[in-house]
């Protein structure tokens, strides 16, 4: 709006996130983990964004049910060596993230991994 544009449809963000989504997790199918972190912030994603919000319906079930604003690295759950859910770090929010909020988050998704490969 500042910058004179019309609003973006809502929810065109989130299908992006989607389709990135998709290609992490085919990347990382034979990994014990999936190291994605993902930040969103803006009207869609209200505190009380109640059970029937379009765009947060999809982020929740892009995130396969798991909650939300959460550090997630390693798989989940699952009942073979194969066969496991991948939620991934997905943090949404009203208010814009700061770096120094992003940078905590992220540091310990990087060095959750690193110590996963290293040792």
């Amino acid at each position: 709006m500042k910058e004179g544009l019309p609003k973006q449809a809502q929810g065109n963000a989130i299908e992006r996130l989607g389709k990135n989504l998709i290609g992490i997790r085919a990347a990382m199918n034979h990994e014990p983990l999936t190291p994605f972190v993902c930040f969103g912030w803006g009207s869609d994603f209200e505190q009380d964004y109640g059970k029937d919000s379009f765009v947060m319906s999809k982020v929740l079930m892009m995130n396969e049910f798991y909650p939300l604003n959460r550090t997630y690295v390693f798989k989940k759950d699952g009942s073979s060596d194969k066969n496991h859910f991948s939620p991934v770090s997905m943090y949404f929010r009203e208010p814009e993230w700061t770096r120094e909020e992003m940078f905590h988050i992220l540091k310990e998704v990087a060095e959750t991994a690193l110590r996963y490969y290293l040792f």
